[in-house]
């Protein structure tokens, strides 16, 4: 009796009406993988010194590690109107390097000071990003701060930013030994974030392909630059005016 029972049960289980409602099928590519997660977040190595791969690096902080926002630093922030203004700084995955890059909007202009070899020219390289995506609309230069000789400008590498949003700036200026030796970073029509600067003697600069040549400042430019200059000469606690 209890077999019979059983097999009854049994019967009724497999002749039921209930129908089960089979799992979405994981959405798919045309080639038939799973689409990729995509990502929560990302997660960056930095040197909070900057690039350090670059130790004979002729740029005193090229990575804006070291500078404060103010008095007598390795980069100085102008305003035409103001004079020395406070340095505006970014942080973390916005910098190429490090974890501080430099924030500067036209009026505003920077000066930094570097180093020069003896002998040969010198090979300037910077990069920035700006909010205009026109590489061009970044003016920098080398002069000398001792008696307002304005060298040749670094020419950006493209009208355009790379792959990862940089502008890349780099050519071989003129030997500035025994001089003081600077840098001027001037935006023209829009904000720039600036990072990873870096001068080398010409002879030991990396190879990233070939360099342009270094461009022609235009007489305004250079004008500011000299009244710059004389600014930086007046202020500055140490070293002859």
């Amino acid at each position: 009796m209890k077999r019979a029972l059983f097999s009854l049960l049994l019967l009724a289980a497999c002749n039921s009406d209930q129908t089960v409602t089979p799992p979405d099928p994981p959405l798919t590519f045309d080639a038939g993988n799973p689409a990729p997660a995509g990502p929560r977040r990302m997660a960056f190595h930095r040197n909070p010194l900057g690039d350090v791969l670059q130790a004979d690096n002729l740029m005193v902080d090229g990575d804006f590690e070291l500078t404060g926002r103010n008095d007598q630093a390795p980069w100085i922030a102008f305003d035409p109107n103001q004079g020395q203004v406070t340095l505006t700084y970014d942080t973390g995955g916005h910098c190429r390097s490090g974890v501080r890059c430099a924030v500067i909007a036209p009026p505003q202009v920077m000066v930094g000071y570097m180093g020069s070899p003896l002998l040969g020219a010198m090979h300037v390289r910077a990069y920035a990003k700006l909010t205009s995506g026109v590489c061009p609309d970044l003016a920098i230069l080398a002069f000398d701060f001792s008696n307002d000789t304005t060298g040749k400008g670094v020419s950006a590498t493209s009208k355009t930013p790379g792959a990862d949003g940089w502008c890349v700036y780099e050519s071989d200026v003129d030997n500035l030994a025994l001089e003081q030796p600077g840098l001027y970073v001037q935006p023209t029509k829009t904000t720039a974030i600036l990072d990873d600067v870096t001068v080398l003697p010409q002879g030991e600069a990396p190879v990233h392909g070939i360099a342009p040549p270094a461009a022609e400042i235009d007489p305004a430019t250079q004008a500011r630059v000299k009244s710059v200059v004389a600014w930086v000469r007046a202020h500055r606690k140490y070293g002859k005016p």
